[in-house]
């Protein structure tokens, strides 16, 4: 209910089938979009999608028919030691083991913030993290397999 999303009237949250992400979708004028409709509540929007579609808690109707199937993602930084030290980032990767783990630890932390809804600018999911920062090419999919 919009009372519950925060959304104005008509609109509701889906998931996206083939990007595994939540968007918004008007019944009525069969709109679709991405970002939050005008009139949009931030707060309980923000409550509503956390409780409802993180890793923590996504809704029952968002995982309909997909019994049986198990979905991965992930973000791969590589370091100079890896067994071949390039991406479509960087033709030659250059970081040592530590600064890689350093890396990786920083995106743990924004994920984690992200997850449990904290007002914090550097919050971001997986998904946005894999599409920008990701060595392995599932970038281009949120990173994922």
């Amino acid at each position: 209910s919009s009372a519950e999303t925060g959304l104005p009237e008509g609109w509701e949250v889906r998931r996206s089938n083939t990007k595994n992400l939540p968007y918004y979708f008007h019944a009525q004028t069969k709109d679709s979009r991405w970002e939050p409709p005008q009139g949009t509540n931030p707060d309980k929007l923000k409550a509503y999608m956390a409780a409802n579609h993180s890793s923590k808690g996504v809704a029952p109707a968002a995982v309909a028919g997909t019994e049986g199937k198990i979905r991965c993602a992930h973000l791969l930084v590589k370091h100079r030691d890896s067994r071949r030290p390039a991406s479509w980032r960087e033709p030659k990767i250059t970081r040592s083991v530590e600064e890689a783990r350093t890396m990786i630890e920083n995106y743990h932390k924004q994920i984690q913030a992200y997850e449990e809804g904290k007002e914090d600018p550097n919050a971001k999911s997986l998904s946005e993290l894999a599409t920008t920062e990701s060595d392995c090419s599932s970038a281009r999919k949120g990173g994922d397999l």
